[in-house]
């Protein structure tokens, strides 16, 4: 059985901008609120790059310890979507 939880929300993220370090790790979303929730982020596992029609999205694959969460970031209407999850405990 498949654990993603498909979602496709847009959401509200506060995100770190850092000095140094490598591409990978520069930006990273460090705590997202959806559904009136509050949920900080504490591993980065894979960020990229990716394009749909003539967008940039930048696209973020985060956990906070208990959920893995796939966010992007439209580089052009500067929005932020959770696409989905992988759920380690209940959001029903």
């Amino acid at each position: 059985m498949d654990p993603t939880i498909q979602v496709n929300e847009r959401v509200d993220v506060v995100t770190v901008f850092r000095r140094q370090g490598d591409i990978g790790s520069l930006c990273m979303p460090y705590k997202m609120r959806w559904r009136g929730r509050e949920i900080i982020m504490t591993e980065l596992a894979l960020r990229h790059p990716t394009v749909a029609g003539k967008r940039m999205i930048h696209v973020f694959h985060v956990s906070d310890g208990v959920n893995g969460y796939r966010l992007e970031f439209d580089a052009e209407v500067l929005i932020w979507t959770l696409v989905c999850l992988i759920s380690g405990e209940d959001h029903a």
